[in-house]
């Protein structure tokens, strides 16, 4: 039975299943998010809440992870909001970017650095570009995908993963220089 059936018959115990099978990727992904565990374990609590009263809205011909990650990001993005309101700030802007880099280059150099020093990268990135670098890189969406999930257009998309290779690759650059040393 999956996950999603055994909420509808049984919330308890779907509850539980849901948080045994799904809380250390949930986690994870909220880390690289918010950069705060408090903050991110926050976010998953109230994801997986959202998650149980909300089942009978899953559509179960939809893969159940992408819609547990859309209700992640959407509590992630009001948080952003009502922080930046808080605090006066204006929304981030994202630069428009003339082309896109060659993908294929940097998701093998990524792939081939340490995690920690790539992790540490990632969250150095604005939320909005660590949105675009979780989904492409950690959760292999492709661009059509994230668009959907993030609701926005595809060149939108485009343009934030561009930005965000550029920043990964300017603080990443020394690692990059040494890989390119070794070859």
């Amino acid at each position: 039975m999956e996950v999603w059936a055994e909420i509808r018959s049984d919330k308890e115990k779907g509850a539980k299943r849901l948080v045994a099978e799904f809380w250390d990727r949930l986690f994870g992904a909220s880390l690289v998010l918010c950069k705060d565990e408090h903050t991110a374990e926050d976010l998953v609590f109230r994801t997986f809440s959202q998650v149980i009263a909300k089942i009978d809205q899953y559509d179960d011909g939809q893969p159940f992870w992408s819609w547990l990650y859309a209700i992640l990001l959407n509590y992630f993005r009001g948080d952003l909001r009502k922080m930046k309101a808080e605090v006066g700030e204006e929304a981030d802007c994202c630069e428009n970017a003339a082309a896109i880099a060659d993908e294929a280059v940097t998701t093998k150099r990524l792939t081939e650095m340490d995690a920690e020093v790539v992790r540490l990268a990632v969250s150095r990135l604005s939320p909005a570009l660590r949105e675009v670098v979780m989904l492409r890189y950690f959760e292999d969406k492709t661009l059509q995908e994230m668009a959907q999930l993030m609701k926005v257009p595809t060149g939108t998309v485009k343009s934030r993963l561009h930005l965000a290779r550029r920043r990964l690759r300017k603080s990443l650059g020394r690692a990059f220089d040494k890989e390119e040393e070794q070859s």
